[in-house]
């Protein structure tokens, strides 16, 4: 199973209504563009939070209107720490989301530990998760510099 037919089975059949087609890849990018029924609100796009898509399904901090999706109110250091420190060795995609959305180029599963992948509109960011960096290492993404000051404050 690729990366998209992954996203598509795990988190987006619960997004979105229409039948999934043969372009695993165009079902992607419509969950990740198009806007979605939120709680309480009118539809949004994927603008603010997280969302971790796994075998079992996907959690996330956005809350959408969306059955088959489970909501989570930690940060998303928390959220992918702990994922990360409970690492079953399954399929993840940790997605970030931010004001523009999440392009198709930018999907990618994390198989192991020493080739995380966190997904956002900026870009990809792999890192090493099961070797410890300095959080002050200029050198860091933000998203291992956020992971690294969470582990050192449970280690002290």
């Amino acid at each position: 199973m690729n990366t998209f037919e992954f996203f598509n089975k795990s988190f987006g059949r619960y997004l979105d209504p229409a039948p999934p087609g043969n372009r695993p890849h165009m079902d992607a990018w419509r969950v990740l563009s198009r806007p979605h029924g939120m709680r309480d609100k009118r539809p949004a796009r994927l603008m603010s939070g997280w969302a971790i898509v796994r075998p079992s399904g996907t959690v996330m901090r956005q809350r959408l209107a969306a059955d088959g999706v489970d909501y989570d109110t930690r940060t998303r250091a928390e959220a992918f720490g702990e994922e990360l420190d409970a690492w079953d060795g399954g399929p993840r995609i940790f997605l970030v989301f931010d004001k523009s959305p999440v392009p198709v180029a930018h999907l990618f599963m994390t198989l192991d530990l020493r080739a995380v992948r966190i997904c956002s509109p900026d870009g990809v960011e792999t890192f090493d998760h099961t070797r410890p960096a300095d959080p002050e290492d200029p050198a860091l993404g933000r998203f291992r510099r956020e992971l690294e000051k969470r582990r050192r404050r449970l280690a002290a």
